[in-house]
């Protein structure tokens, strides 16, 4: 294993380089001033200080294997020599790089094996190779004297190494909270951005559902006082009505919808006019009464309860009364009456939108106008219910709280507070 882990060396680093080319043209200088030996003597020396700085080449890249690799100088030196080498600078410097970039799981190893070097040398530079020439006592006050200036030495390089690599730790770690804080804030403003394409879609989907529904009916009554017999002038006054209330409406739509694509447009001013409420209802009921059909708009309880609903609320109630009389003209029937009811009282609005046609089908709510219809109550803690009637046709009844729940947040599917939804969708 230690073969292929020096057959695929890391590449070392610059400061490591520049760390170990000092320390070895120092380590040469030294072998230079060495008295005697000759030639031989000499070259030996000078490969025993290159297996000291060698090493450090990986210091950081490797510090495990730097470690292991400068080992057999210092056994070397046990061996031959009984006084320090210049070559022991190495110790601190590997023992700060073992606890600053090595395995974790090898740090203590390589502290406790740095502590027992340490003791080694005392004994080796105290004792020599023989007890002769100092007392026993004084022998061994030297080897504990010198150990534990050793050891000390040892176990503050490696205490050093270890908090350098606790704050560089606690660095990564705040720069990637500061990273996720930032991807989460990225989500959310993604996550906003949808929801606002869902409300846009919504929007769009009342306003074009509605507008040609109204269109459609207009057009069946322009064609259809266009081939009746009678008075020439009647049936054109007729099919004008219903020409001239065809481009209303669709230029009505066509305006609401240019609002709604405007915000979607950041390089361009959007002309953004007051949001429909409850004001503009008989609106609603007078253009669909304008193209032949019975609608009725009835208000009940105190109208000046109104001002307990925000904006946003009464914008929610038009377009579930829009949305309810699109449906209404789509499948109640060409003869179906629509009564559109609204009654204040002083902990809720009631919506109720009736029409006595043929009920609901089996293509009835395949589309999005009751999810949308559903959300939109839901927003504000409400409840909707759309079913047939009893007494025939179809109804759909929406109420609106005119205080804030006091439950958990409504609108979340599944979780207590959520508005309830009754009968078939439609």
């Amino acid at each position: 294993m230690t073969n292929a882990r020096l057959l695929s060396l890391p590449r070392p680093r610059a400061l490591d380089i520049a760390l170990a080319s000092l320390l070895g043209l120092f380590l040469a200088f030294f072998t230079s001033l060495a008295p005697g030996g000759g030639a031989g003597a000499m070259l030996l020396s000078l490969v025993w200080s290159l297996m000291y700085t060698i090493p450090l080449l990986w210091r950081r890249a490797d510090a495990d294997l730097a470690t292991l690799l400068v080992i057999p100088a210092h056994v070397i030196q046990l061996l031959v020599s009984a006084t320090p080498h210049p070559g022991n600078v190495t110790v601190p410097l590997l023992m700060f790089a073992v606890a600053a970039h090595g395995r974790l799981k090898y740090r203590l190893w390589w502290l406790g094996f740095g502590v027992a070097a340490a003791l080694a040398a005392a004994i080796d530079w105290n004792v020599g190779t023989s007890w002769s020439g100092a007392s026993l006592a004084t022998t061994v006050a030297s080897i504990i004297a010198t150990f534990v200036g050793l050891a000390a030495i040892v176990s503050a390089a490696w205490a050093i190494g270890a908090f350098a690599r606790a704050r560089s730790d606690a660095h990564a770690a705040s720069r990637d909270a500061l990273t996720a804080q930032t991807l989460q804030h990225q989500q959310a403003i993604a996550l906003a951005a949808n929801e606002e394409r869902q409300r846009l879609a919504r929007e769009m989907h009342d306003v074009v559902a509605h507008s040609l529904a109204v269109i459609v009916v207009q057009a069946d009554g322009g064609a259809y006082a266009a081939s009746m017999d009678g008075d020439p002038e009647t049936r054109l006054a007729t099919a004008e009505r219903a020409l001239n209330t065809i481009r209303a409406t669709a230029q009505d739509a066509l305006g609401e919808t240019r609002r709604l694509v405007g915000v979607l447009r950041s390089d361009e001013a959007t002309e953004l006019a007051p949001a429909a409420g409850l004001g503009e209802i008989f609106g609603l009921v007078e253009g669909l009464t304008d193209a032949g059909r019975d609608v009725r708009l009835e208000v009940t309880g105190d109208p000046a309860l109104r001002r307990l609903l925000s904006p946003s609320a009464e914008l929610a109630v038009y377009r579930i009364i829009q949305e309810a009389l699109t449906n209404a003209v789509k499948h109640a029937g060409d003869a179906a009456s629509v009564l559109v009811h609204l009654h204040h009282a002083p902990e809720c609005l009631t919506v109720t939108v009736r029409d006595d046609g043929v009920g609901a089908g089996p293509s009835d709510g395949l589309g999005h106008g009751l999810v949308g219809m559903r959300e939109r109550v839901s927003a504000f803690g409400g409840t909707l219910a759309a079913h047939d009637h009893p007494d025939g046709g179809f109804v759909v009844t929406a109420t609106f709280p005119t205080t804030p729940p006091t439950s958990a947040t409504p609108g979340r599917p599944g979780t207590p507070g959520t508005p309830s939804t009754q009968g078939a969708p439609r």
